[in-house]
């Protein structure tokens, strides 16, 4: 995901870095175009991925709404530990 933040990739370029079978990375792709992640498209044998960051923003903005309420709930609960002491 890090990789695809900066600009498209094919898969053996995705790859290159892992200690990885093609078809190991090209699974682990199919996961995450079903979370609607990445986008790929084909061309001849070349496969290339892109990010589509839509639902990274959602999921993102669905953790924003709680990240207060837990916040302050392990902060309360911290202090109540530090009180017990």
């Amino acid at each position: 995901m890090a990789r695809l933040a900066k600009s498209p990739a094919t898969i053996s370029e995705l790859a290159a870095p892992f200690d990885m079978s093609l078809p190991a990375v090209s699974k682990h792709i199919r996961v995450l175009e079903r979370a609607g992640l990445v986008v790929r498209t084909v061309q001849g044998r070349v496969h290339n991925c892109a990010l589509d960051a839509e639902h990274l923003r959602d999921a993102a903005e669905w953790l924003d709404r709680y990240r207060t309420f837990w916040d302050d709930t392990l902060a309360a609960l911290a202090e109540f530990a530090e009180n017990q002491k």
